[in-house]
């Protein structure tokens, strides 16, 4: 694990994929629908007329493929992360073939919601589910004022391996969760009541709501889209001395007070600001 506060240093690229660029169609969801709809215009009025034309008659689920790529493609000029890409792919021919099967449409239906109580915070608010791994779990630790009584809350507690694992190595600390999306929400309380662990505590609902003047740490792995917004309500709200983690996104503008550089295959760094004062 290396220190870095050196403001001249290089940034590196971020692995997880740059969502800072705001697309004109707004979420990600209408952007990636939008993106199928231009690209299904092109491939089957433009494409499919023209090849036709000249005799060639391409098969049904080349064009769909095709689409994809182009819906791809285009979901990346328009500021989509990179994880979207293979799934902008397989859309089209997908519906397709869903389309052409005997599954019973409910069968869908239940998918297609599963889908969106695991993704929620991805449609709503651009912030995919990511997952922090052991490494980072083991760097928080380490972060951890050493005095009794230190209350640390993980905005976004997905399935809740971030918080069970401090909460099991850090007794004398109260560790707090909060989650949006449904299902990794029922996950994670599921998880927090099996640990029997008094010193972690689960809730649901948007951290934009709380008030985050009683926490000493604020831990967050979101996207790069909500971040400066954290950080003026982290900077408002937390008292003198509290310290807002960001995992792997930066506040543009606001350079870190320090930077931990984690040795994963991630590459993942740890984005540290020190409140100094409030406003």
């Amino acid at each position: 694990m290396m220190i870095d506060s050196d403001p001249s240093r290089p940034k590196q690229e971020n692995k997880l994929g740059d969502e800072s660029k705001r697309s004109i169609f707004g979420s990600p969801t209408t952007t990636v629908i939008a993106c199928q709809i231009i690209s299904g215009a092109l491939v089957f009025v433009i494409f499919g007329n023209v090849l036709g034309n000249i005799g060639w008659k391409p098969t049904l689920m080349s064009l769909l493929v095709l689409q994809g790529i182009l819906a791809a493609v285009a979901g990346l000029f328009l500021g989509l992360s990179r994880w979207w890409a293979p799934v902008q792919v397989l859309i089209p021919a997908t519906a397709a073939w869903a389309l052409r099967t005997e599954v019973p449409a409910w069968v869908w239906l239940l998918l297609f919601v599963a889908t969106l109580l695991v993704y929620w915070n991805s449609a709503r608010g651009g912030v995919p589910l990511y997952l922090s791994n052991r490494t980072t779990w083991r760097a928080l630790s380490g972060l951890l004022p050493k005095q009794k009584g230190i209350k640390f809350i993980d905005l976004g507690g997905g399935l809740g391996g971030t918080t069970l694992y401090l909460a099991r190595t850090n007794p004398d600390v109260e560790f707090y969760a909060v989650e949006t999306a449904p299902i990794p929400y029922a996950v994670l309380w599921f998880r927090g009541k099996l640990s029997g662990l008094k010193n972690l505590h689960v809730g649901f609902g948007d951290f934009w709501h709380l008030n985050f003047a009683g926490y000493d740490v604020l831990y967050a792995f979101l996207s790069p889209v909500p971040m400066p917004k954290l950080y003026d309500k982290a900077r408002a709200e937390m008292k003198t001395g509290a310290v807002l983690v960001s995992n792997s996104f930066d506040v543009p503008g606001h350079e870190a007070d320090e930077i931990i550089e984690l040795d994963d295959k991630r590459s993942t760094r740890l984005h540290i600001w020190r409140v100094s004062g409030r406003g």
